[in-house]
Formats: structure tokens, C-alpha cells, sequence
């Protein structure tokens, strides 16, 4: 996305996404900020795995290629379909450097409903996990997406992609690991569990309110004469 800015700066704006899904509703907004909270979660936990190298096993080696497996082949659907807090963090950032563009403040109002809802899943896991908290975020993601989907029964006629990934297989594979580990790592493992319910539920609570008082600067100067 190119916008020429007023003062004939190009301004590009990434969206970070191949074919977005964008919902055109308001009631699936949310469910869209769970799918950009889900790929941002997925895409730092990748990241940092592949720059430390390092090796992640659970029950057996069948298990963690299963699980990481389908977690690789998630995020690269997400990535697809779904854009990333970094982009909703770029156009608030060029929205504030260049205040006087239209079209900028046109995307920064369309995109309003999903950076509402996505802040507060931010906002509530800064919360549940200040810095160098030990956290299992991959299980996270799985299990806010399985509490939404499966336990909430939301629909993915939108995102059919998902309909691909054993969400309960997943969190199972978890569990079980957990049975055979230590005390800590079995309380861990119901933490994240407990922490996905949470933020679930922080999103549900949360209803996005359009400004219906505003009045462009034509209609406002028209009334007053």
C-alpha cells in the first residue's frame, strides 16, 4: 500500500499479509484480533527458537514434530490471511508524523475496531507475564484459539484455513507432557491454560464504540449559518 503524501513524500505502508481477510462486520473484528494476536505471538516465539537454535521436545519425537509441525504450517496461514501488530503499530506511528493526511487518518479510523481490540489481549498478557516471566507461548496461542473457537463456538466461515488444525489434539499433546514432567512443569502448563481462558475473556468484555458525535467540518459549517 502507497500513499503520496502531501508534501510529495511516498509513504508505503506494509501490511505484512498476501491476501488479507479482512471482516466487514464489526462482531467478527474480534475474532480477527485474535487471529493477529495469535500469528504476532507465533511469529516472536519462531523467531526467537530459530536464532537460539534451539530444540523443543515434548512426550516423544512424533509429538513435538506433530505439534511444531502444525504450529510452522498455522503461522504461514496466518501470515497469508491475517496482518500483524507490526503494522497496526507502523500506522498509529505514521498516522501521529504525518497528522495532516486524509488517507492516512481514513485507514488509521478503518483499522480502529482491530487495534482496540488487539490492545487489550496486549495490554492483558503484560499483565499475566512482566519481563523474563517463564511463559509457554506457543500453548497460549493454542489455547486462546481453541477457548474462541471450540469452547465458545465461534465460527471460522471466514477463516477456513483454521478448520485444518486439531486445536484439542494440540493442548492434549501438552497435557500429556505435562503427566510425565515435574511438578512446576505440569503447574505451568495449567497456567498458560488458565491465562489463554483470561484473555479470552478480556476480549469478549470488550465492546469497540463508534463516535457517533462526530461532524465533518462541511456539515458543521452549513448548521451554523
Amino acid at each position: 500500500m502507497v500513499k503520496q503524501m502531501q508534501n510529495k513524500e511516498v509513504l508505503v505502508i506494509h501490511d505484512y499479509c498476501e491476501q488479507r481477510i479482512k471482516p466487514k462486520l464489526i462482531r467478527d473484528v474480534k475474532t480477527e484480533a485474535l487471529l493477529v494476536f495469535a500469528r504476532t505471538a507465533l511469529e516472536g516465539f519462531f523467531h526467537k527458537l530459530d536464532q537460539e537454535n534451539v530444540e523443543i521436545s515434548l512426550n516423544t519425537q512424533e509429538d513435538s514434530a506433530y505439534v511444531y509441525g502444525q504450529l510452522r504450517a498455522l503461522l504461514k496461514d496466518l501470515q497469508k490471511n491475517i496482518v500483524n501488530a507490526r503494522y497496526l503499530i507502523e500506522l498509529i506511528q505514521n498516522a501521529k508524523k504525518f497528522p495532516n493526511s486524509l488517507e492516512l487518518s481514513q485507514i488509521v479510523k478503518y483499522e480502529e475496531p482491530l487495534i482496540y481490540y488487539y490492545d487489550a489481549m496486549a495490554k492483558r498478557m503484560e499483565y499475566h507475564f512482566p519481563s523474563k516471566t517463564v511463559a509457554i507461548p506457543e500453548l497460549v496461542v493454542i489455547c486462546v484459539l481453541c477457548n474462541w473457537f471450540v469452547e465458545n463456538e465461534k465460527s471460522t466461515n471466514l477463516f477456513p484455513f483454521l478448520d485444518k488444525y486439531d486445536l484439542c489434539k494440540l493442548i492434549e499433546k501438552f497435557e500429556i507432557f505435562g503427566l510425565n514432567s515435574s511438578k512446576e512443569k505440569k503447574k505451568l502448563i495449567s497456567q498458560m491454560q488458565l491465562v489463554a481462558i483470561d484473555v479470552v475473556e478480556v476480549l469478549k468484555r470488550k465492546t469497540y464504540k463508534f463516535n457517533t458525535n462526530r461532524v465533518s467540518k462541511q456539515r458543521k459549517h452549513k448548521s451554523n449559518k
